[in-house]
């Protein structure tokens, strides 16, 4: 079968005429009425349009002109979704590709934050890595046709050559610079400005009594500050505000929303908090007690908040794998996850495929010692791969869930901290499927 429904009776709804097809392998869907349903597994079993005019005029006594309208509309809308493809149906696969690098620059930073995946700076040896090095990559990176570059930290403007870093990136890349935003004043917002970088500041409260408390006293000042400079400079549609979720800012995530409206600033991401780095040391702060449920009230929050404010704020609540279609940037593999098409490297040259895989089983090679082409094309970014795509059918939860190909098992990195393998499902999993559900059952009652 090239796919396989979701109907009123599985909705528990009475009545209705509406039905989901969802392909069998791939994340297209499309939604037909009950003859619209009968057309498309009688054109799956093999039969002929011309077959199918007939049967529907013995059974309803259709018109022969009205009929054969009816199923050639269906057979072109199933075939524009990549429906009643001959042959098998085929499987989903990621041949790596070297679209963007995400760069650890260096572990210099000027806070010392409660949760920092990367660790505490101030308590170890500066790390940087050699601007040559950087040089290099970023001219790999461009000859492989990649298009982005992520530049982290640490801080990343504490890097020492961090200028020229953005000076050359900035000749044929976009850059996304992630920051705490302290350290901008208006020289650095005009030199930002010129390059056209995207600036991510963190921002962990709507006010400086919980964003101080997590990133030190006084941080919440220079963190507005350096976005009023940056605005001023022209990066307004350029900005976002990252938030990472946790006890101590729990009860304050609808007022960071709240407050990036009135700034201006056009989009809020939420980041889940990871038992990493600092965190380890301070979880039962910082992450003890905090649980799905308590996610889980969060994203029906911001749902509801969203329907209000509608286009005017984009919100990225960090629910990986919700998504009714895959994103533009997602390529021809049909998967939603950048996995396979970037490479994320630490201050210590140590390359991973994600930014949540930064583990020593997920170690892909070191670029002080391997080429970027190197990296990508390892067995070990290949095996990623294949992960990747199977985990879907090879999980079991998985193999037989109607959302199998939306949500293509969540995010691994984030099933590798919650559960420690990544052949799980995260933690967000039933959420997921509640939210597909009332999704679904929304479309099915709308009126084309």
């Amino acid at each position: 079968m090239s796919f396989f429904t979701y109907s009123p009776c599985e909705t528990g709804r009475e009545g209705g005429d509406a039905h989901i097809l969802f392909h069998a392998t791939e994340s297209k869907w499309v939604k037909v009425n009950d003859t619209g349903l009968e057309i498309a597994r009688r054109l799956e079993q093999g039969a002929s349009v011309q077959d199918v005019v007939f049967h529907l005029w013995k059974r309803y006594r259709i018109a022969d002109d009205i009929a054969r309208r009816q199923v050639e509309q269906v057979r072109a809308q199933l075939a524009a979704h990549g429906f009643l493809k001959p042959g098998v149906v085929s499987k989903p696969s990621r041949s790596p590709r070297l679209n963007s690098i995400f760069l650890h620059l260096t572990n210099r930073c000027n806070l010392a934050c409660v949760h920092c995946y990367t660790g505490n700076s101030l308590e170890c040896p500066t790390k940087d890595l050699p601007a040559p090095l950087l040089f290099r990559m970023l001219a790999e990176l461009t000859d492989h046709g990649g298009t982005s570059v992520t530049l982290s930290g640490g801080e990343p403007l504490l890097h020492p050559n961090i200028k020229e870093i953005l000076r050359r990136a900035g000749t044929r890349l976009d850059i996304n610079m992630l920051t705490n935003g302290t350290l901008i004043d208006r020289e650095w917002a005009e030199f930002l400005s010129d390059i056209g970088v995207y600036v991510q500041i963190s921002v962990d409260g709507s006010c400086e009594q919980i964003h101080d408390r997590i990133r030190g006293k006084g941080s919440f000042k220079k963190t507005i500050d350096g976005l009023n400079y940056l605005q001023r400079s022209g990066l307004g549609d350029r900005l976002n505000f990252s938030t990472t979720v946790m006890n101590q800012n729990l009860d304050d995530l609808i007022k960071i929303i709240t407050l990036a409206r009135r700034l201006g600033v056009p989009l809020v991401r939420f980041l889940p908090l990871r038992r990493k780095g600092t965190a380890q040391s301070t979880w039962q702060t910082v992450g003890s007690g905090l649980s799905t449920k308590e996610y889980a009230r969060f994203y029906d929050d911001t749902h509801r908040l969203h329907a209000t404010v509608g286009t005017e704020i984009e919100i990225s609540c960090g629910l990986s794998g919700f998504l009714l279609k895959m994103p533009k940037d997602s390529g021809k593999d049909d998967i939603w996850c950048p996995v396979g098409c970037r490479v994320v490297v630490d201050f210590n040259g140590d390359a991973y495929p994600c930014v949540l895989m930064m583990e020593d089983e997920f170690r892909l090679g070191n670029v002080f010692h391997n080429s970027l082409e190197e990296i990508i094309q390892s067995d070990a970014m290949a095996g990623v791969c294949r992960v990747l795509v199977e985990r879907r059918r090879k999980i079991e939860k998985c193999a037989g869930c109607t959302w199998r190909n939306l949500c293509q098992a969540g995010c691994m990195g984030q099933a590798l901290d919650n559960k420690g393998t990544i052949w799980d499902t995260d933690d967000f999993c039933d959420y997921r499927k509640r939210a597909y559900k009332e999704a679904f059952d929304r479309i099915l009652t709308i009126d084309d």
